[in-house]
Order: structure tokens, then sequence, then C-alpha cells
């Protein structure tokens, strides 16, 4: 799995006039700052994440979509048929802050179609922590 890891102490405001496909990690270390905002929505691919026991972030920032925050899984109807083959979702862990539906005349929302089947009883499949720092480090307009 790559990542997409951004400098320190830097500021970065990532506007996407479309869908904004998230297909690796994508870390942000304390001191900085990063916000993608999309025209539509914001999918993240099936391969972010980590195994169950991982509680890591996957993606830090903030995100926030005009639409739907789309957390794919392996069985796009979410209905949980990977399990039959020992094939579960990975955790996507969070650091900072989703917005969904930011323009409230979409409908949009929060879809996640992961299931880690058996380790479902252990841990949530998504989780999403605060990152306060961020507040600090935003930039002024």
């Amino acid at each position: 799995m790559e990542l997409i890891l951004f400098p320190s102490g830097g500021s970065y405001v990532i506007l996407v006039n479309g869908i904004l496909n998230i297909n690796t990690k994508i870390i942000v270390p304390n001191g900085s700052f990063l916000l993608f905002s999309a025209a539509n929505d914001i999918n993240v691919s099936a391969s972010v994440g980590d195994t169950s026991h991982v509680t890591a972030a996957n993606l830090a920032g903030y995100y926030s979509t005009d639409k739907s925050f789309n957390v794919q899984g392996k069985d796009s109807t979410g209905g949980g048929v990977n399990c039959a083959t020992n094939n579960e979702d990975l955790r996507l862990n969070v650091a900072g802050s989703i917005v969904v539906n930011a323009v409230t005349t979409n409908g949009g929302g929060f879809y996640y179609k992961r299931d880690m089947c058996a380790d479902d009883k252990l841990c949530p499949v998504f989780t999403i922590t605060e990152r306060p720092d961020f507040v600090l480090n935003s930039p002024t307009f």
C-alpha cells in the first residue's frame, strides 16, 4: 500500500471540481493542515485501511463533499458476500473530520460497504478521531 505523506509545517487546501477517488493512505503530520473539498462524491477505495487490530490513521485531514462520502468495500453491495471466502474488508481509521452534503440540496450522506466478517464483533469497520491541531494550523483566508 502506497501512501501520501504531506510535509510538516504546511497548509494544503485542495479543491476538486468533480469526484475525488482516494486509493492510498493520506498522512498529515502534526504542525500541518489538509483540506479536501469535492464538488461531487468522495470515494475511498476498498484497498485503503488496515486489518482489524490496527488503530493508526489511514486518512488524515478534513474531507468535505457536496454529495456523499463513500467507504467502498470488496463486495460492492455491502452485503458481506466476501465473508464466504474469508476475504474480509479492511478497517478504515480517519483522523480529522468529514462533512457530507455540504451544499444541503444533493441528498448526500455517509455510506460504507465494508464487512470485516467475524472481526465485526471485535471492533468497528470505521473510526474517526479528532485532530485539534488542524484547527490551530488552518490557513487564514
